[in-house]
């Protein structure tokens, strides 16, 4: 049965800012790491969503693909696909002084949309900040939290959320929901965090040693999942770092898709992040 779940989730590659969809999965969503920040649109059937984090040079594409077919469209600025069983949303706030008003005008939009089509657990969620601070962090996630509150959407937490600063643009954020299924919170005591849903472990961690211990049989074990991987079974890995990066672990997979992202992260004794999917 996991292995069929495997099978029908979700997959995300990393890809040149120019690919073209090879016809074989649907885009769900792409997130394109740019040298500037630009509202979502759809493009050819799918959502796009423009964060600057990157230069001109080094840009790349985060695409999000499914089995199925996909379904778009917009709603109050956010924009979305649904395939039947997964929704991929996203929305930007534009710079502003009033982050917690605007956090909570725009995830109630998103949130909206979520419960209409019947996609009431969101399970992975990134969040995109311009000049990224402990207080701007608060007002925002203060009315996202707000947002969550009035809607009839699970959510699993900030175990299940990556937090970034980006070089400008204001607020850029996505999101994956589901319609079935009950995903899982997981925590390690190293400090990884992730969330297992359909099969699949989408984490975050300070290191890969982290990452390891958390998707390990024994861990999940701890959270009532009967599953476990290893670094060899990572598909694709975002790694965030103060500074550039470029060395890949050579415990990951030769098809492992890797990119590096330079990029400010919350809390000074966090150097790096690796944030990915497993299964």
């Amino acid at each position: 049965m996991t292995r069929q779940l495997r099978t029908r989730a979700l997959s995300s590659t990393f890809e040149p800012l120019d690919s073209v969809p090879d016809g074989q999965r649907h885009r769900l969503g792409v997130v394109r790491f740019a040298g500037t920040s630009f509202n979502p649109v759809l493009k050819n059937g799918h959502p796009e969503l423009s964060v600057h984090l990157a230069d001109e040079h080094d840009g790349f594409a985060e695409v999000w693909t499914s089995a199925r077919g996909v379904e778009s469209g917009e709603h109050k600025a956010i924009a979305y696909a649904h395939d039947g069983e997964y929704l991929f949303c996203a929305g930007r706030i534009p710079p502003c002084d009033e982050h917690t008003y605007a956090g909570r005008l725009a995830f109630r939009a998103a949130l909206e949309l979520a419960g209409k089509l019947g996609y009431h657990h969101v399970f992975r969620m990134w969040n995109y900040l311009q000049d990224l601070s402990p207080r701007v962090y608060r007002e925002f996630l203060l009315g996202q939290a707000e947002a969550f509150a009035r809607r009839p959407v699970t959510w699993s937490g900030l175990t299940a959320a990556t937090v970034v600063g980006s070089r400008g643009g204001g607020i850029a954020f996505h999101f994956l929901a589901c319609r079935t299924g009950e995903p899982v919170t997981i925590i390690s005591a190293g400090g990884a965090r992730g969330v297992y849903a359909h099969g699949r472990l989408y984490f975050t961690a300070p290191s890969l040693d982290d990452a390891e211990e958390l998707m390990s049989a024994r861990t999940l074990a701890q959270w009532g999942v009967d599953d476990g991987f290893g670094l060899s079974d990572v598909t694709s890995l975002k790694i965030y770092s103060r500074q550039p990066a470029t060395a890949r672990d050579d415990r990951l997979a030769t098809e492992t898709s890797v990119a590096f992202v330079q990029a400010t992260l919350l809390g000074d004794e966090h150097a790096t992040e690796f944030e990915g999917v497993a299964g």
